[in-house]
């Protein structure tokens, strides 16, 4: 999890298990927040993505990594890509993988989905970006102090987290 339990008590100054579940509600809550407000993920997670031939392969994520291209040759048996054949870029934030220089991809069969593009996204615990992770604290603290005042919790609306987030966000023309 990319900001933890231990974390947030520590915020709150709270020692005792006692409230455990009910915080890591808040907190759940606060990483979903900033996660759909800022179009990042905030833990690592696996993917998934289909081609149905080589070519440009846009990616859904942030910072790729731990990626395996398999597809299906002119005989229909799954085979693996080797790494040295493609390329791993970054347009506007958009990562994608394209064909490295002096290289060309193999034939692929004429079927759907031909291409398998598994790889691992989102922040790990030691890149997440120090805003980003004040902001979830920041947000489960509050959503955890004001939990039984809407009146506050309405006035709250989370102007200082969105303006922590403000730097990461990724925002769709």
């Amino acid at each position: 999890m990319s900001v933890t339990l231990t974390q947030l008590k520590s915020q709150l100054r709270i020692t005792g298990t006692d409230e455990d579940t009910e915080l890591g509600i808040y907190l759940a809550a606060s990483i979903e927040y900033v996660e759909q407000y800022t179009g990042h993920r905030l833990s690592r997670v696996a993917r998934t993505a289909y081609f149905d031939s080589f070519g440009v392969m846009e990616l859904v994520g942030d910072s790729p990594a731990s990626i395996t291209v398999s597809y299906l040759d002119d005989n229909g048996d799954s085979q693996t890509l080797s790494s040295a054949v493609y390329a791993l870029k970054v347009h506007k934030a958009r990562p994608y993988l394209t064909l490295a220089n002096g290289q060309s991809y193999p034939t692929t069969q004429a079927v759907d989905a031909a291409v398998t593009v598994a790889y691992t996204s989102g922040y790990d615990v030691n890149s997440l970006p120090t805003l980003l992770k004040a902001a979830v604290l920041v947000d489960a603290a509050t959503l955890y102090e004001f939990r039984e005042n809407e009146t506050v919790m309405t006035l709250h609306d989370r102007g200082m987290v969105e303006r922590l987030c403000a730097p990461h966000r990724i925002v769709k023309l």
